[in-house]
């Protein structure tokens, strides 16, 4: 049980630190920016259980089952935040503005889903820093960088397995973080602003990479699917096979490789579909 306590105390820790201090004194009263931060206090703890639990692996009891060091700390930091976050909202009286911006109430960078707000978009566009992430070389590379990352990490986790190279995994989620960022910057925040940040241009700019991105999106989907439908074929056509029960063996990397692929392209592909767009007009008026 003295695994399960320790997880148990940091994230009593962490949840101490969050609503205690950062939450009011950092964030205040910006309900959308700590829903944003709420995932990255959520993984705190998870950090701390890999660190200590990735190599050994042991087994961890909640409840009524058992389960591993993952699944154990998330369902344990739901279950100790849940009341700690409804008390902290009733406390500092956010309740209504908080469940308002879910339930569509809220529009423009107050909404849940525009991920920059009007004011880091305005800066962006004036911005003169970063402009050598907006030449054509430079566009080109995030593009074509991006996708080699992401497509290179995951079938290199996937073949790994579970061995030591399977490390890569933390070097390929820093480097699908750095190339979301620099895409965003590229283009200047544009493909996740809301309305009132943006002219009518750019309005109709960021609609068009989001049904372009859609698409692509889509298309991935549909390949994965496609490949699960492949793979139930072929093994319904093995010797011994009764045609219903499938067996898919993932490694922890493996399950993390996939889930980061989709993440990734779900976070990154506006940007990307921006930039796709803006060098296909560039090439199309040279």
């Amino acid at each position: 049980m003295s695994n399960e306590l320790l997880v148990i105390f940091y994230i009593f820790a962490t949840l101490a630190v969050a609503y205690l201090w950062f939450y009011p004194k950092v964030i205040g009263n910006n309900v959308k920016l700590m829903s944003w931060m709420d995932v990255l206090i959520t993984g705190i703890p998870v950090a701390i259980s890999a660190f200590l639990f990735w190599n050994e692996d042991p087994s961890f009891r909640f409840v009524f089952f058992d389960t591993n060091w993952f699944f154990f700390t998330v369902l344990a930091m739901a279950v100790i935040e849940l009341p700690i976050f409804l008390l902290y909202l009733r406390a500092r009286g956010l309740s209504q503005q908080y469940w308002a911006m879910f339930r569509g109430q809220m529009s423009g960078s107050d909404a849940a889903w525009a991920s920059a707000s009007s004011t880091s978009v305005e800066r962006q566009l004036d911005d003169t820093k970063w402009d050598g992430l907006r030449t054509r070389g430079a566009k080109q590379f995030l593009l074509w960088g991006s996708n080699i990352v992401i497509l290179f990490g995951t079938g290199f986790l996937i073949g790994v397995g579970e061995n030591s190279w399977a490390a890569y995994s933390l070097i390929h989620i820093l480097l699908i973080f750095v190339f979301w960022f620099l895409l965003r910057i590229s283009v200047r925040l544009i493909a996740d602003a809301p309305d009132d940040a943006l002219d009518e241009m750019m309005v109709a700019q960021r609609n068009r990479s989001y049904l372009v991105s859609f698409r692509w999106f889509t298309a991935l989907a549909f390949t994965a699917i496609t490949a699960l439908m492949v793979y139930a074929i072929f093994t319904d056509a093995q010797p011994g096979s009764d045609g219903f029960n499938y067996v898919i063996e993932l490694t922890w990397p493996q399950v993390q490789a996939i889930f980061w692929m989709f993440a990734s392209y779900a976070f990154m592909l506006p940007s990307m579909a921006m930039i796709s767009l803006e060098l296909n007009r560039a090439k199309a008026s040279g």
